[in-house]
Formats: C-alpha cells, structure tokens, sequence
C-alpha cells in the first residue's frame, strides 16, 4: 500500500473543452471502444458540473484510458473576479501530490547512486538530531518521528520561511517517537527530505528536481514554488465555497514554501499525464522503485492534496489501465473523487454510492430551527456554529472566526456541507447532525454534537 494510498480491488461555468475521444478502432484495455467515450464523457461532464454550480469545484480533469485522453475538459474560473476561464494551461499548487514527485527524484537519485533508501541521514546533515537513526526510508514512509510542521505554532503557512530555516527549526525540536517505531504523517519529514535531496544531488531542491524528473519528462509547466507572494504566470487564484450559494471566497493566504518536499510544487494536468504515463507505463522508475519508494503496488495508486485554495488529485489503475487527474482551485474536498471519475469514465459508474444531489430553493430559515446553534466535531474536537447567514440561509461558522459557508440545502431535507462534499442530516430527538461524505466512506462521517449555550 502507498503512504499516499492504493485502492484495492479497487451553472456551468465551464471553460476552454477539449474532448479527445479516441483515434483508433480497436478497444481500450476496459472492453470498451471509441464510441462508448462519447456517451461516458457526457456522464463525467454531468457529475462535476453539478458541483461547479455550487462553487464546491473549479479547475481541470483528464482521463486517460490505456493510452489515450479519453476526457480532458476544464471547468469554472482561475481568476473568478476578472472572468478568467480555467483552461489547459492553468497551473495549480498541487499540494500533497508534491510527495509523489519528489518520491520519484529519491528514486532516481538512489539508481544514480546519490542517495540509498536505508542511508542514515547523517551522511549529509549530521547535526540533525538522531540523525544517524533516521534513514531515508523514515522520511519517506513517516516513520521517522520528525515533528509534522503543521502543528507548530510557526508551520501554519502564515509566515514565510526557507528549507533551511525550517530544516534548523525541527532540529530543535524533540521527535515524536524512536525512528521506525511508529508512524505518523509528517510534512516535517518531508522538508528534511527536500534538504537532503539538494545536499544530495548537489544544488538546491528545486535544481535537483527539475534535473532528474521535470527535464527528463518535458513537465515545463511544474516547479517548487519559493515565495508564494510572487506572481507566476498563468497561476490559478486559490478559493474556497463561500456566504451565499454559489459563491466563491478567497482562501487565506499561505506561504506553500513552508513545505518543501511534501507541498510546495504547482503543476498542470497535462505535465502530470506525462508524469503518470512515465511512472506506471513506462520505466521512467524501476518497478522495485515504485513498489519502495513510491509506496505503489500491482494494484494503482492514488495520491492527492490539499492547502488553502486548491485540492489536487492523481490516481492510476492497473487492471483498467486508467489514469485520472484532478485539479482545482477551490477549497472543497471529495473523498472519493478521482475513483468516481474512473468509474464513470470506464462504464462502472451504476455500481457507485455517490448519490445525484438535488438542490432544493433557498429559502429563509425559522429563527427557531432546531438545527440552529453551536456545535462541538467529533473529528477533531472543534466547535462551529450553525447560524441565519446572508438572506437567511443556513451557515456554518468557525468559533472564534470569520469564515462563514453556506449550506446548501436539498430537496429531501438534508443539506450539503460544500467544503468536504458531505450530505447532512438532524436527528429530530437528540439534535445531533451527520454528516456523511458523498462517497459513502465512513470513514469519514462526522457528527456535530449541540453544545449547551
């Protein structure tokens, strides 16, 4: 199984389209020939449009089935303000889909004889704590007990800081366990990757990765992002749901150079096909390599992201011999997504649990509704508040914060968190609300428990 994952068994507002439905007579590795794409392309047209309507996705989907793009259409807004349509080109931060790429220069590395995935990390930084008990393949696999940077008071994204300076932060810090004794998600072990890597390969992060996977493959359009308060062309503006249904909302800012390795890449859809076709088609990386490495298997792999304003998704099959990936802007996250798509992409969509979402009219809500009040996660433990927001509708708001969504209410009753894709119901007794993704995996089911006021 990858440390990204590996399946088992496994309005409108739409931009520049690009259909290629097929060139050749003979069928695809599904059973499948070029006239069923068509009639597919239309099905995964209608699944994501349906969300587009409800500013919970805007961005880019390609799908490539044995070879060949058999759906590549982009959707909504880079720049909804000034009217700006996604198209091929946009650049996206692709966040944690980083890892894959930077996983694919370790693996390069290591058959160039510059890295070794049991080397201690010593070799190359040895004033970093216990770093001759922290090998390459902790820092790759989370096992390293690196401090993840995203629970320290500076690791917010809020503040700007280089490899070096965070690198020399989490030296000060003491592990969360022994190396190879447990395992927990780490970005910070992954900026101690990035160090190494430049160390390694004799440049900075950024040279290394371009030299042995962005060159190599013609990816012109990917690169580690040093500032995020520089301008780069063609980049996607980040947003998230907003106030009123529909709406978009700026993200906060985030300065994605605080995780290097692990999130700090942009790319676009068609520089990740090529990625993807070299890696599972090709022998761009030595099937060993995949396997260790990569984390991926015989089965696929799936490794997607998320930062402030962007969601980003790449997923490969290999009995469909199908690749999928899914890029946006908007802050909204779906569970479930990147399958969804290959099943509706392959004829399998029938099977599926995600259910059609049927909006019902806005309309104002009572004063006393019962669904109105604070509220205490059971992911996480943070409070929220359901609240009459703009034009009376339901909105959800953090305590102590001046983030405010609109639910989006259904004709059944229920009503749809936009930012995680969740369909919500009231038990009319005990006022707890579930919360259920789309998907169905309940895995991700959250319940939001009244909180006495």
């Amino acid at each position: 199984m990858s440390a990204h994952f590996c399946p088992r068994g496994l309005r409108k507002g739409v931009a520049l389209v690009v259909l290629i439905l097929g060139g050749a007579a003979h069928a695809d590795s599904t059973g499948s020939t070029p006239e069923h794409w068509a009639e597919r392309s239309a099905a995964v047209e209608t699944f994501v449009e349906q969300f587009v309507a409800f500013a919970m996705f805007d961005g880019t989907v390609l799908i490539d089935i044995g070879g060949e793009v058999a759906f590549e259409r982009s959707f909504g807004y880079a720049h909804y303000e000034h009217g700006v349509r996604h198209d091929a080109d946009t650049r996206f931060r692709i966040a944690s889909v980083s890892k894959a790429l930077t996983d694919a220069t370790v693996a390069r590395m290591i058959d160039a004889g510059e890295l070794g995935r049991e080397m201690p990390i010593a070799r190359y930084l040895p004033d970093f704590p216990s770093a001759e008990r922290i090998t390459i393949r902790h820092l790759l696999d989370h096992s390293s007990g690196v401090p993840h940077t995203n629970d320290q008071p500076w690791g917010d994204g809020s503040v700007p800081l280089s490899i070096d300076e965070i690198v020399a932060r989490l030296a000060e810090l003491p592990l969360d366990f022994e190396p190879g004794s447990d395992r927990s998600y780490s970005n910070g072990g992954y900026a101690v990757l990035a160090h190494v890597i430049g160390i390694a390969g004799g440049g900075t992060y950024a040279e290394v990765m371009r030299r042995h996977v962005f060159e190599p493959l013609g990816m012109r359009n990917t690169d580690h992002i040093t500032d995020a308060r520089t301008p780069i062309a063609r980049m996607a503006t980040g947003y998230e749901p907003g106030a009123r249904i529909g709406e978009r909302r700026h993200a906060r800012y985030y300065a994605v150079e605080t995780r290097p390795g692990g999130g700090s890449l942009y790319s676009t859809a068609r520089d990740l096909l090529r990625f993807a076709r070299a890696t599972f088609r090709d022998d761009f990386i030595k099937p060993e390599q995949r396997r260790d490495v990569l984390g991926a298997d015989d089965v696929g792999f799936l490794s997607q992201g998320r930062s402030p304003g962007f969601v980003a998704k790449l997923y490969y099959e290999a009995e469909r011999d199908i690749i999928v990936i899914s890029l946006s802007n908007n802050y909204a996250v779906p569970a479930g997504w990147a399958a969804k798509l290959a099943d509706l992409a392959t004829g399998a969509g029938a099977v599926e649990s995600w259910p059609h979402v049927e909006a019902a009219d806005p309309t104002p809500v009572a004063a006393d509704d019962s669904r109105l009040g604070r509220y205490r996660l059971s992911r996480g433990g943070a409070e929220v508040a359901l609240v009459r927001g703009i034009a009376g509708g339901l909105t959800m708001t953090g305590i102590g914060s001046e983030a405010a969504t609109a639910m989006i209410p259904l004709a059944d009753g229920a009503f749809l968190q936009p930012q995680y894709f969740q369909r919500c119901e009231q038990d009319a007794v005990t006022r707890v609300i579930t919360c259920r993704i789309l998907s169905g995996d309940e895995r991700y089911t959250t319940m939001l428990t009244p909180v006495s006021q």
